[in-house]
């Protein structure tokens, strides 16, 4: 086992380099979660560095995203699943498009969320295959196109996919001091409709049912839902509505994401919301709520937990003190974790601002959470 430590370690270090430039070459490809030409090309790009590991590759096939894949090495259940995505949150006219390195820093769009977490999963997979040990090894690794948007095509996948998990691992970013997740809050997004009665300001009173102040109203009202229960987060990301400025709105809309920790939390926050938006404040003002995507809480679980201790004592051979975390983020590891399957996520590189222009990760962290999920793997295919 020594000898197969040895040739992993020893294959990344000589790819350290190489691996960085894998990653700038991913990060300066803008795959926006509706940019599938560019998601596309990411996956391809992925694909030709996975040449030879897997024996099944199922495409799905993405309208408006890129094209999710699902590669496994022998189509077997219990198997280790490993997730990553390929969408970013940056718009192809967004100002942050390219990689630059500053020190023991490479910054760039997606560099920890995720295609650092990516570049971590190929490398580890290309050292496992160079040690002549995934030939025999049940993995699957499913690259999904949007995630950024709620996965509200990919979720099907997952869905099926969790039936056949032994357990799950996820690449997304580690925490600032290299923290492993081991649960996750649930998330769900939606849209808020407000409909008034359009018309010039100069006719007419005061008096009106304005959209975009019924949504005003609206809005203040859900963000009083933060804390209602604990873990409990409501905010408002995005609204627009109304001709201009002489003008009483006739429709205005927002988009929302609502966060829990604890699932039983989330059809009682449906309920209020609902509640809220069928109590016009204006006569003549109507609101609907609509629903785009849900995913489930990852709760901690020993399971959880048994699978983090699997990696801790791997990083104390290598001289780090892996922690937990709990995040109030989410991600598709949540449809795995959710129905009890042991899961963990944050193997990707350490990360700081994430889904800002300030977007980096440490560059020495991308060799060692390689290092660590490679080793894992070897050492769960011999079941020690």
């Amino acid at each position: 086992m020594d000898d197969i430590r040895n040739n992993i370690k020893t294959y990344l270090q000589i790819h350290a380099e190489s691996q960085v430039s894998f990653l700038i070459d991913l990060c300066n490809q803008n795959s926006h979660s509706l940019n599938k030409k560019g998601t596309d090309r990411v996956a391809c790009m992925l694909l030709e560095n996975l040449n030879g590991i897997f024996r099944i590759h199922e495409t799905v096939t993405g309208k408006d995203t890129g094209d999710h894949h699902i590669l496994r090495t022998m189509d077997h259940p219990g198997s280790v699943f490993l997730i990553g995505h390929m969408d970013t949150v940056f718009p192809v006219d967004h100002n942050f498009q390219k990689c630059r390195m500053d020190g023991e820093w490479l910054h760039g769009p997606g560099t920890g969320d995720m295609k650092g977490g990516l570049a971590v999963i190929v490398y580890a997979l290309k050292a496992l295959h160079h040690a002549g040990l995934t030939g025999d090894m049940n993995l699957t690794l499913i690259l999904g196109a949007d995630e950024e948007i709620g996965s509200p095509v990919s979720r099907a996948v997952y869905e099926r996919e969790k039936q056949l998990a032994g357990i799950c691992i996820g690449a997304e970013c580690a925490g600032p001091a290299g923290e492993i997740v081991v649960s996750r809050n649930g998330k769900a997004g939606a849209r808020l409709d407000c409909e008034g009665r359009d018309r010039h300001v100069g006719t007419g009173k005061h008096e009106k049912s304005s959209a975009i102040l019924e949504l005003a109203h609206k809005i203040i009202a859900l963000e009083s839902l933060n804390d209602v229960f604990p873990g409990v987060s409501v905010n408002i990301g995005r609204m627009e509505g109304g001709l201009g400025p002489s003008t009483v709105s006739a429709h205005a809309c927002a988009w929302l994401d609502v966060r829990w920790r604890d699932e039983k939390h989330y059809r009682e926050l449906k309920a209020k919301i609902r509640e809220m938006a069928s109590e016009p404040v204006q006569e003549g003002c109507g609101s609907t709520v609509t629903w785009l995507n849900h995913r489930p809480a990852m709760p901690p679980s020993e399971n959880n937990r048994r699978l983090f201790e699997s990696f801790r004592g791997i990083s104390e051979s290598q001289g780090e003190n892996l922690k937990t975390e709990h995040r109030r983020g989410t991600s598709d590891v949540n449809f795995f974790g959710s129905s009890g399957v042991p899961s963990v996520d944050g193997l990707g590189p350490v990360c700081f601002d994430d889904h800002t222009p300030m977007e980096r990760i440490r560059i020495s962290s991308l060799l060692s959470r390689t290092a660590l999920l490679a080793l894992f793997l070897s050492i769960h295919r011999f079941g020690e």
